[in-house]
This record gives C-alpha cells, sequence and structure tokens, in this order.
C-alpha cells in the first residue's frame, strides 16, 4: 500500500478549501497525523497483507464517520484506497458527507473506485495481451506459473526512472526462481521510449502503445492517471498488491522465496 506523501497532501489541501486554509489545516493536520500514524503502525504488523487491508478499510471508515465533512477524506481514499476491494472504496466513498460530495477532490477517489473495479486487489488480474518493442504479442495469462511485476512508465518520468537500478537487482536475483517485470511505457515517441530504455538497461520486456495519455487504452482501461505505478501478480496470476514501492517488492519476494 502507498505511503502518503504528507507534504503533497497538504499542498492539495489547501487548494481544496475555500475556506480559511489556516484553520482548515489545523484541524486537517491532526487527523492527517492521526492517519499516518495508523497506516505505519498497520504496515509494520506481522499478519498477511488482508489482515491489514481489512485493519485499514475499518479505520477509515471509522475516521470518516467521525469526520464525515472532511473533504481530505477524498484524499484518504485516493492515497490509501489502491489496495482496498472495490466494495470497500464504494462504501467510504459514500459515507462521506453530502454537503462535500460534489468537492473537485472526489475525483481522486473516484480514480481508485475506477481502477478497483478492474484491477482487484487479492483477485485474478484481468486479462492482458500486450505488444514488445519488436512488434511481438504477449497474452498475460502465458506466465502463469510466475510471479510477475507489471511496471508502468515513461522516459519522461523521472520518479519511474530512479527506480530502475534497484528494479534490475531484484529482476537479477530472483528472475531464476521465475519472477518476471514487464516494462508497459505510456511514452508516444518511439525514440525516447527505446533510448530510455537502453540506457537505464532495462533487460525485460518492454510494451507501449506509443499513442498520446489521453487515449492510451491501458491507462484509460486501468485508471492510471500517475506513474511509477505498477501491479504484482503472484503465480496464480491473483493481483498480490499495486502502487507498491519496490521495498515492500522487495520484501515479499524475499518472503515468497
Amino acid at each position: 500500500m502507498r505511503h502518503l506523501p504528507t507534504l503533497i497532501l497538504i499542498i492539495c489541501l489547501n487548494h481544496s478549501y475555500g475556506q480559511s486554509i489556516t484553520e482548515a489545516t489545523d484541524s486537517t493536520k491532526e487527523y492527517l497525523s492521526r492517519m499516518q500514524d495508523f497506516f505505519e503502525r498497520n504496515e509494520s504488523l506481522d499478519v498477511p497483507d488482508s489482515v491489514k487491508r481489512l485493519n485499514l478499510y475499518n479505520e477509515l471508515r471509522s475516521c470518516i464517520l467521525k469526520h464525515p465533512a472532511n473533504e481530505v477524506n477524498f484524499h484518504f481514499i485516493y492515497y490509501w484506497g489502491i489496495n482496498l476491494a472495490h466494495q470497500q472504496v464504494n462504501d467510504l466513498i459514500n459515507i462521506v458527507d453530502s454537503s462535500i460530495q460534489n468537492a473537485k477532490s472526489r475525483s481522486w477517489a473516484e480514480s481508485i473506485l475506477k481502477r478497483t473495479s478492474v484491477a482487484e486487489t487479492g483477485k485474478p488480474f484481468p486479462a492482458l495481451c500486450l505488444t514488445d518493442t519488436s512488434g511481438n504479442e504477449l497474452v498475460l495469462s502465458s506466465l502463469k506459473g510466475k510471479t510477475v511485476l507489471i511496471d508502468v512508465w515513461s522516459s519522461g518520468c523521472v520518479p519511474c526512472r530512479e527506480q530502475i537500478p534497484e528494479l534490475r537487482k531484484l529482476y537479477k536475483k530472483y528472475r531464476s526462481k521465475d519472477f518476471e517485470i514487464i516494462g508497459i511505457s505510456i511514452d508516444y515517441d518511439r525514440e525516447h521510449w527505446l533510448k530510455a530504455i537502453r540506457k537505464d538497461k532495462q533487460n525485460w520486456k518492454q510494451y507501449c502503445e506509443l499513442v498520446n495519455w489521453q487515449i492510451n487504452k491501458f491507462s484509460r482501461r486501468f485508471s492510471v492517471y500517475s506513474i511509477p505505478a505498477n501491479f504484482l501478480l503472484d503465480e496464480n496470476g491473483i493481483l498480490v498488491s499495486q502502487d507498491v514501492p519496490v521495498e515492500k517488492i522487495r520484501l515479499w519476494l524475499k518472503q515468497h522465496y
């Protein structure tokens, strides 16, 4: 599950509220701090991820019911709801007070609702057919029996490319144990895409539609509105987690293998 970038969230909140920003931020910071503390404690528990997800849902639901008219609820759903069940995300959005249901930030939460309607953590990943740099097609189901990380990136995304060296290390260590990485770029310039692959030494299969972001079928289907993004699938094709940091991928692979 994603870690909440506190500074970015507070900046977003300051733009969201039309009332006194100072007053709103003071009350929201306390709410934010409590949720951040809970999230970190929950992530550190030595329990299955399914238990952590249930804990998170219950805590979010409880907090939203206590603060139903706080617009930060939509941001919480956006940052932490990515690995919740689709029905859970829907429930959280619906218990936010009707007075702010038309807030612009609701679209953040709605993007998670759309994503989980297609790719829900804990369930089989949907069928996918991709075309690689040589024009060859790959049907995702053909990789059943292997752990697969789908890495969504682009040549112009600095955070995406900064994590490539760590992904290379994981690929080198676990490739012989049936770990595969699939790179899906949202580039539209073929030369920029291929140059980045060569420069970063991404020695795994790469796929790209080479179309503008707005009409990219993959990003539209999976509601990928920010990158880096990823999907981690187990050997049975079950979506283990999505938008997970590299350090957690490393931990999962270590425990799994």
